[in-house]
């Protein structure tokens, strides 16, 4: 908690001000609130939001009364609030409408009975972190990092960096400004032009390998996905242990990732076309498992 609380006292200012430097509204000043909530910091105080979120005491008990009238938080006792309900609620919702998973379940189970022990993960960007949305695995597949959920680096890895290399420049270059140390350390430059051309050379790869930049010991071979507009939505990545990776096998896994995602990125299209045609895509229904 005094880590947490430490890092959020650094970007108490966040509280007030938005990226652009405009005055934040009441709305996002809230969902401050909820941001403060983390695995190392999973119960709060109205006294150590305050401290930490740089708001009055009272501006701070406001907000968390709202929030726990939606649900969004409740009263862990002895004067702590944690994550509430209405997010259960939510992520259930989430597993059964969202079309991304939809389109993807089917491939990624398909895959999984091809290639056995390997581990198939489904991760999509939100913010300046990478959360993996879905994952498919064998009983004997090795332990890796990404769960569902759990925020991931974004230079490091395969099914990070693929995204990246896809991101419009303007947010690549604001990723670059903010992160340089980072970037730097995960080997794609320390300067602008080194960085955009790690980036065009991912691109002109149309996936990405790499060798325990996350977990020790395993190999990760990420492609992209897109929706019908060729936005980037996320990226599909096989990961296996670093025994079962060679060199002489690339073409084949690279091969069988990218035809993945090319199958997860036209049955999207499909789904959203039905979508608005009215019709509730079959896919969806078995997504509440």
């Amino acid at each position: 908690m005094t880590a947490a609380l430490a890092a959020m006292s650094r970007h108490a200012a966040a509280g007030r001000r938005r990226r652009d430097g405009r005055a934040m509204s009441s709305l996002e000043r809230t969902l401050t609130v909820l941001d403060a909530f983390s695995l190392d910091a999973s119960v709060w105080t109205v006294d150590g939001l305050t401290a930490a979120l740089g708001f009055t005491r009272s501006t701070t008990y406001r907000y968390v009364k709202e929030l726990c009238a939606a649900g969004l938080l409740t009263p862990a006792g002895g004067g702590g609030y944690v994550l509430g309900p209405r997010i259960i609620e939510l992520d259930r919702q989430i597993r059964s409408c969202d079309p991304l998973l939809a389109a993807s379940r089917s491939v990624m189970r398909e895959m999984l009975a091809a290639y056995g022990s390997d581990v198939l993960l489904l991760c999509r960007l939100f913010r300046d972190k990478v959360l993996c949305v879905h994952q498919e695995r064998s009983g004997f597949a090795l332990d890796i990092s990404y769960s569902r959920g759990r925020p991931m680096p974004l230079f490091r890895g395969a099914t990070s960096k693929i995204m990246l290399a896809y991101l419009p420049e303007r947010q690549a270059a604001r990723l670059f400004l903010e992160h340089r140390r980072e970037i730097a350390t995960a080997g794609l430059g320390e300067e602008w032009p080194e960085f955009s051309a790690s980036l065009r050379a991912l691109r002109r790869n149309g996936y990405c390998v790499s060798h325990g930049d996350v977990d020790k010991g395993a190999v990760g071979v990420g492609a992209p996905i897109f929706d019908r507009d060729r936005r980037l939505l996320g990226s599909l990545s096989r990961v296996m242990a670093e025994p079962d990776f060679s060199e002489a096998r690339l073409p084949e896994i690279a091969g069988s990732v990218l035809e993945g995602a090319r199958r997860i990125t036209e049955n999207l299209a499909r789904l959203l076309r039905d979508d608005e045609d009215g019709a509730r895509p079959p896919a969806l229904v078995d997504a509440a498992e």
